[in-house]
């Protein structure tokens, strides 16, 4: 699966189910909202029933309205009271924010219950008139406070969004790990895909190889034989030319031995051994190269580094990168080995101060055969991967943002001391 792909099949229907969440959490807030309406309506009405019954009794007994309306000043869900005479001029009122009665004639909407908000939240209004056994008319204006729901729908509006960011955390927490699984599982089939495409073409070199290989080989014996027979008699007329000659003969022969090499699989001995060590030995083998060039070698060893792996296969792998950085770098230059361990692996990096790779060599410099040199052949960082391989690590190259190429090997294995 692509990754637009991938992408669209986890993310459409994430968002569909979040939109679904969403309505549905709204449509029940509304249901809850317009049920907890309802239900005060009712208690309103019949609040406003039972008090208007003590208030027309209180009035019928002449008490003036103040006294009427006081017993009820504590009402904890009443917010204010008012009575008004026939006129609807307010005889007197209380409330529970001194200096508040939002009545008004003009605003005032047809009916005996409306809704309106206030520095409290939202209030249930009921006005209504009533009269007394002796014919007077009086009318009652309460508010009664609808706190309780704006508390029930602030609380269920707090835990949709904890809803939903739990949602949201967990989708995102679910899309990490199939992003990773599938982004592993790419990598994966890419790999198996190159390694298969690198078997079909190792099986076709191979065969060639070998055959070439075998045909090389006798003939070259039997030249260096005669090359030996021609030394022994001792011609000075010829001599050097018979000493180039055989040169040339084992220079052949090695190269066939070096293809023959790559051809092998790799087997591997492993022991613990101090990885500066063989750094060290491996410098001092190409000591001579190195000065031919001028060339300094620069080396940073972490402290009691061990490696546990094939000693002698690691050496090889030192000593083909270092023997690349070399040929690569120009006279009077440095090439730079870095040594450390990080997270139970070695990795080693050697930079040469050369002019760096292209994108294409990048891409196959570790490919048989496949030379950034007009005097390589393409096996030495081809036999550094099958090594780095068979250990169980890798190696990639790139450019230094200075200039020239930095090869990095990571091998399990590596601790520091």
């Amino acid at each position: 699966m692509r990754k637009r792909e991938f992408l669209l099949f986890f993310i459409l229907p994430f968002l569909l189910v979040v939109g679904l969440f969403t309505l549905l959490s709204n449509l029940n807030r509304q249901y809850i909202q317009a049920k907890m309406q309802e239900l005060a309506r009712d208690q309103l009405s019949a609040t406003a029933l039972i008090l208007k019954e003590s208030i027309r009794a209180g009035l019928e007994r002449g008490l003036p309205a103040s006294e009427v309306l006081k017993p009820y000043q504590a009402t904890e869900d009443i917010y204010f009271m008012a009575i008004l005479d026939s006129q609807e001029n307010v005889l007197d009122w209380t409330s529970r924010f001194e200096g508040y009665l939002p009545l008004s004639q003009k605003e005032r909407p047809p009916g005996e219950l409306w809704i309106i908000d206030s520095p409290e939240g939202k209030i249930f209004n009921h006005y209504s008139a009533l009269t007394t056994a002796e014919g007077r008319k009086y009318y009652f204006y309460l508010g009664y406070s609808l706190k309780s729901l704006d508390v029930l729908l602030t609380y269920s509006r707090r835990n949709f969004w904890y809803i939903l960011s739990a949602l949201a955390l967990a989708g995102l927490v679910i899309f990490a790990g199939l992003y990773r699984l599938h982004r592993s599982y790419q990598l994966a089939a890419t790999e198996a895909a190159r390694q298969a495409e690198e078997k079909e073409k190792f099986k076709e070199i191979s065969a060639y190889t070998s055959g070439v290989a075998h045909e090389i080989k006798n003939p070259l014996n039997s030249l260096a034989l005669l090359f030996e027979y021609w030394q022994s008699l001792n011609l000075p007329e010829i001599n050097q030319e018979l000493e180039k000659g055989k040169k040339e003969a084992e220079k052949i022969a090695s190269l066939v031995d070096r293809f023959s090499e790559a051809l092998k699989p790799v087997s591997i001995s492993p022991e613990k051994f101090e990885v500066a060590l063989v750094i060290e030995e491996e410098i001092k083998e190409l000591d001579n190269l190195a000065e031919e060039k001028n060339l300094k070698i620069d080396l940073k060893a972490e402290g009691g580094l061990k490696l546990t792996a094939d000693r002698l296969l690691f050496s090889r792998v030192v000593a083909n990168l270092l023997k690349n950085a070399i040929e690569a770098s120009p006279a009077g230059s440095l090439i730079s080995l870095k040594a450390y361990a990080r997270k139970k692996s070695l990795i080693l990096e050697v930079e040469d101060s050369g002019p760096g790779l292209e994108e294409t060599q990048a891409e196959k410099i570790f490919d048989p055969f496949v030379s950034s040199k007009s005097s390589g052949f393409g096996i030495g960082l081809y036999l550094t991967r099958k090594i780095v391989a068979a250990h169980g690590g890798r190696i990639s190259a790139s450019n230094r943002p200075g200039g020239g190429a930095v090869f990095k090997v990571e091998m399990p294995g590596g601790e520091s001391g």
